[in-house]
C-alpha cells in the first residue's frame, strides 16, 4: 500500500494549462468498450453525487456534462474550472439547457467559498491533472458540510485491462506505434491506481465507499470484436463485466470512491 510521501506530485512550479480544451480525450472512433466506460463513469458519479434539492459543487466541471444531469434532477450546483476554454463551453451547454449555475474559474487547490457551504463536493476524471491533488481533495472536504460528502471518479491505470494490454504488447515481435491507452497522458500529474487514491484521500475524508466500474477497456482488440458482435449480446458482456469490477475495484476501468470530510481536518506535510 502507497504511503502519503510516496506519491510522486507535481508543485505550483510546474507549467499549468490554464486554457485546456478536452478536444483531444476521445479518438474519433469509440468501440463499445469506451462507450460504455464512458457511459457508466457518467452514471455512477451522478447517482453517487445525488441528494434531492441539494447543493453541489463539481470541481473540474468541463462541460458541464454531470451538473446538467444533476440541475435537470432539480439539486442547485456551482461549476470550478480553471480553464477558460471549458468554462466558455458549459456555459454554451447550460444555455442550450436553458440551466443556470454559476461557473467560477479557480484552482481546486484553492477554492474561494467558505468551510461547509457544500452538500456534495465531486470531482469526475481530474483529480489526476491537478498540479496537488492531495490539497484538493483537502479544500473538496473543506468546503464540505459535516454531514455532506465528497465522490471522486478516476481512471485506473492499474486496471485489468490495462495490464493485459501491456502483456499482450509485450509479447508481440512487431510492436504497435504511437502512445497506448495505458501510457500516463502528457496533462496528468499523477498515475492514479486503488491504492494511491486510497492515500490520497486518507488525510482528509473518511472513507464510506470504494467501487470500480467498467472491465478491460485498453485489452487490443477487444472493443472491435465488442462492435462486431450483435448488439444485445455486447450489453450483456459489457454488463456482467461490470460486475466484477463492481465488486473487485483493483481491476476496474473506472475508481468511485465516497467518503465523508474529516473534522477537523489535519495540516499536510507540505
Amino acid at each position: 500500500m502507497k504511503k502519503l510521501k510516496e506519491i510522486e506530485i507535481v508543485t505550483a512550479e510546474h507549467k499549468i494549462d490554464l486554457h485546456w480544451n478536452d478536444d483531444h480525450v476521445f479518438p474519433s472512433e469509440i468501440n463499445p468498450d469506451l462507450e460504455y466506460l464512458c457511459e457508466m463513469m457518467i452514471g455512477e458519479t451522478i447517482k453517487a453525487a445525488y441528494k434531492p434539492g441539494g447543493l453541489f459543487l463539481d470541481v473540474g466541471c468541463g462541460r458541464a456534462v454531470d451538473a446538467i444531469q444533476l440541475l435537470e434532477r432539480g439539486m442547485r450546483g456551482v461549476g470550478v474550472e480553471v480553464s477558460d476554454i471549458m468554462i466558455e463551453e458549459a456555459r454554451k451547454a447550460l444555455a442550450e439547457k436553458n440551466l443556470a449555475m454559476d461557473l467560477v474559474r479557480a484552482f481546486g487547490e484553492n477554492l474561494p467559498f467558505a468551510d461547509h457551504t457544500f452538500d456534495i463536493v465531486y470531482c469526475k476524471g481530474a483529480i489526476d491533472h491537478f498540479f496537488n491533488p492531495q490539497l484538493a481533495v483537502r479544500e473538496m472536504a473543506r468546503v464540505t458540510k459535516p454531514d455532506g460528502w465528497v465522490v471522486l471518479s478516476v481512471a485506473n491505470f492499474e486496471s485489468a485491462g490495462f495490464r493485459l494490454g501491456r502483456l499482450i504488447t509485450q509479447l508481440r515481435i512487431r510492436k504497435p506505434e504511437g502512445v497506448m491507452p495505458w501510457d500516463t497522458p502528457a496533462d496528468h500529474t499523477i498515475r492514479v491506481d486503488y491504492d494511491v487514491l486510497k492515500a490520497l484521500v486518507r488525510p482528509s475524508l473518511q472513507q464510506e465507499e470504494i467501487w470500480g466500474t467498467s472491465l478491460l477497456f485498453g485489452v487490443p482488440r477487444y472493443g472491435g470484436l465488442l462492435k462486431r458482435l450483435p448488439k444485445p449480446l455486447t450489453r450483456i458482456i459489457l454488463r456482467s463485466l461490470n460486475l466484477i469490477a463492481r465488486y473487485v475495484p483493483t481491476t476496474a476501468d473506472v475508481l468511485m470512491l465516497r467518503g465523508h470530510p474529516r473534522h477537523p481536518l489535519p495540516d499536510l506535510p507540505f
